[in-house]
């Protein structure tokens, strides 16, 4: 999951469970949720312009490493 748009894309239904990963270098966000949820784990979030963009859904972040190299770590969006 690198140099994407988004690396990972969670929509309406979905429930993901990301573990162990390392997600970097994509141009929008690392993981971007608009729907349903994910539970992140042990991953590696970086160089990403925003490292997890939530819009809907939800997100449960446990033992992440969030660069402080993406522009915005974690991007809520009403």
């Amino acid at each position: 999951m690198i140099k994407a748009a988004s690396g990972i894309g969670v929509g309406a239904g979905a429930a993901v469970h990301l573990s162990n990963s390392v997600v970097p270098s994509n141009s929008v966000a690392g993981i971007a949720i608009s729907g349903g949820g994910i539970n992140i784990d042990a991953t590696t979030i970086s160089f990403n312009t925003i490292g997890v963009k939530q819009v809907g859904g939800s997100v449960d972040l446990s033992n992440n490493d969030l660069s402080p190299l993406c522009r915005h770590a974690l991007r809520r969006f009403a």
